[in-house]
């Protein structure tokens, strides 16, 4: 019950005695009792109405005071002691202890996480919209070399301007690669950015994380790829061109041997020359034809990018393919979002791109199959990038196969080159784009670009 406390009952006791002071006063003035009795309860009165405003008025005054105190963070105690109200004493305590024990446990759990940052293996620093830094972690100083305070990242330039560029332009979600020399080392840096928002400040968060041996394996990896399809490729051209040269020398030395003027060669051996030659040519235009096609993927085009509308792109590829697919029985439908934004882009490397996909859709079919169908679809995805998506009903792409379509010359056609999709992933890659494939056995495959 609120009248149990002892503030409240003290307040209680004073406009009781109150009460009974101005009626003891009104008793006295209505029964003509002498002038100085009546006097003195009217004096009882105002002294009794003033104590019990000064108390409540001295209440409200220190509570104000003590939470002005709390707001400026001000040590109290000293204050508090002079109160002559205990119970209120007791309680400005109490929440004062409350107070102190709260901002202690938030001080050890911010150092705790502090701590945390700071011995994290990835570089992390963040920075407000001035360039100030507020965290500039232990990693990020030992991939950077700068075991110097920071302030500022206009400090950054010293080491590599690309890379206080790339602190500045990057965006929520963005990640770009950046090559720093760092005494005499050079360091693959992978730069992720993340945009925050605290106390109405804005600030960036970047990470940092040196990417140089995983680039090295990669490199040897492709390399080693590149080295066996090489080996494959040539090796396949060059034995029988090998093999038949030797053949076609013997058949002319035994006819040399004849050593008549007139020489006369067998039908049989005649047929022989003719298809070893054959054979060494079309293997030797063979041999031009992936070198050719291995210039091409390494020689790709630098895009000229300018404002695209990506439906206006996609109704001009769906009408240039109509009449193909036509006569291989295959049903091309447009799923177009109309609010899509433009993009920068190169047209014409794009409708290549996706021609591609077109194509290689058109030929997943089964012969026998009844229903042929591939989608192109227009859309915005949830980071607000265009997403454009080709996907077919065919018979799908084997899961061991999936993992290397992009290999350059890797294909499961009997007929194809397989330089197509690596191409594609070389142009979208210089878009700053990315491409990926989805792909169930007897389901369909989709592949989706995103820019």
């Amino acid at each position: 019950m609120i009248y149990r406390k002892p503030e409240v009952k003290k307040n209680a006791l004073k406009l009781a005695l109150l009460l009974i002071t101005t009626f003891c006063w009104g008793a006295a003035v209505s029964s003509d009792s002498w002038f100085i009795v009546t006097l003195i309860f009217l004096v009882l009165i105002g002294f009794q109405f003033h104590a019990f405003i000064k108390s409540n008025v001295s209440n409200e005054s220190a509570i104000r005071q003590f939470l002005a105190g709390v707001k400026s963070q001000k040590d109290q105690d000293e204050w508090i002691e002079t109160l002559e109200n205990s119970s209120l004493k007791k309680t400005f305590y109490e929440i004062e202890d409350a107070i102190k024990n709260r901002q202690v446990a938030q001080e050890a759990e911010y150092q705790y996480f502090r701590n945390i940052v700071q011995h994290v293996g990835i570089g992390i620093l963040t920075f407000d919209k001035a360039g100030d830094i507020q965290l500039y972690n232990f990693a990020a100083k030992k991939l950077l070399n700068t075991s110097y305070t920071v302030k500022n990242i206009e400090a950054f330039s010293k080491i590599s301007l690309e890379l206080l560029d790339t602190f500045k332009t990057l965006k929520t979600g963005g990640r770009k690669l950046v090559e720093v020399k760092v005494g005499e080392e050079v360091r693959q840096l992978s730069v992720y950015a993340i945009e925050l928002q605290l106390h109405n400040k804005q600030f960036k968060l970047i990470s940092l994380q040196n990417i140089q041996s995983e680039l090295d394996e990669k490199e040897m990896e492709a390399w080693r790829n590149l080295i066996r399809v090489l080996t494959h490729e040539i090796m396949n051209s060059v034995t029988p061109i090998s093999s038949l040269s030797n053949t076609t020398y013997g058949l002319l030395d035994d006819i040399k041997r004849n050593g008549d003027e007139q020489i006369l060669v067998d039908a049989e051996d005649i047929d022989d020359l003719k298809h070893s030659i054959k054979t060494i040519e079309s293997r030797s235009e063979g041999l031009i034809r992936f070198l050719n096609e291995f210039r091409s993927l390494t020689h790709t085009p630098t895009p000229k990018m300018k404002p695209e509308d990506f439906n206006l792109v996609l109704r001009g590829i769906a009408q240039l393919m109509q009449e193909e697919l036509s006569q291989k029985k295959v049903k091309l439908h447009l799923q177009l979002n109309e609010q899509i934004p433009t993009a920068n882009i190169d047209r014409e490397l794009i409708e290549q791109v996706i021609i591609n996909l077109i194509k290689n859709a058109a030929e997943s079919f089964d012969e026998e199959a009844l229903e042929k169908n591939i989608w192109l679809h227009s859309n915005v995805d949830a980071k607000k990038r265009v997403t454009i998506t080709v996907k077919d009903d065919g018979s799908g792409i084997e899961p061991e196969a999936l993992t290397k379509i992009f290999i350059p010359f890797f294909t499961t056609k009997k007929t194809g080159s397989g330089i197509g999709l690596s191409l594609s992933k070389e142009i979208i890659r210089k878009h700053q784009g990315t491409i990926s494939v989805q792909s169930d056995l007897g389901v369909g495959t989709e592949f989706s670009l995103k820019f």
